[in-house]
């Protein structure tokens, strides 16, 4: 059965990033495929979200505990061993964020990580409220899209934006790469024309999320 040989191969598919495009009878075929529990299906979910609900997760703790995987893995489970059919998406994606949100919460009451972990994660300066949650989850999202289209570029402005995000000024970048600076900038134009267009979906997920 499929439900055992995704967690065999859990950790080749989490590795990777969804090759999914975004045409809509795509995404339409692997939202039923989902609900069907068809294995192809499944396994771009993996792909698509395991590393970026680590990610969260592992955030909402603090990287305090070593049951990340575990409770994502619960989420899996648990749609799978159900009968929760999705809508869409959108549908989709609030879901799996809303559960692991949850499910952080439970075990951070459940194992008491440390007394003032609970109150940090509530106060006004972190999430305060679902909604802070689900804009986290966003930028977890939006994260691990960034850098899969950014491996995607020309190795030109591929290693432009690599430094941009190691933190490096567009001056920088040029002394670095030995380049001028209207060389560094028009592939930077280039580059998130091309980031632009392939992340286009994150703003729809941000309004669905708020």
């Amino acid at each position: 059965m499929f439900i055992t040989v995704k967690f065999l191969s859990l950790k080749k598919l989490s590795s990777g990033t969804s090759n999914m495009n975004k045409d809509p009878e795509e995404i339409s075929a692997f939202i039923q495929g989902i609900n069907n529990k068809k294995s192809q299906s499944w396994e771009a979910l993996y792909t698509r979200y395991y590393a970026a609900l680590c990610a969260f997760t592992a955030r909402m703790l603090n990287n305090q505990s070593d049951d990340v995987e575990d409770l994502v893995q619960d989420i899996f489970l648990s749609i799978w061993n159900n009968e929760r059919k999705f809508e869409n998406i959108s549908e989709l994606t609030n879901y799996l964020y809303r559960a692991c949100y949850n499910n952080a919460l439970i075990h951070i009451r459940n194992h008491n990580i440390r007394n003032s972990l609970l109150p940090a994660i509530l106060n006004e300066n972190r999430l305060e409220n679902s909604q802070e949650a689900y804009a986290l989850a966003v930028q977890e999202e939006l994260i691990r899209q960034l850098h899969f289209y950014t491996q995607q570029l020309p190795p030109e402005q591929k290693r432009i934006i690599s430094l941009r995000l190691q933190g490096h000024s567009w001056n920088d970048i040029a002394e670095i790469m030995q380049l001028s600076i209207n060389t560094v900038k028009t592939q930077k134009q280039r580059s998130y024309k091309f980031l632009r267009e392939h992340l286009s979906e994150v703003p729809l997920l941000l309004l669905f999320f708020t």
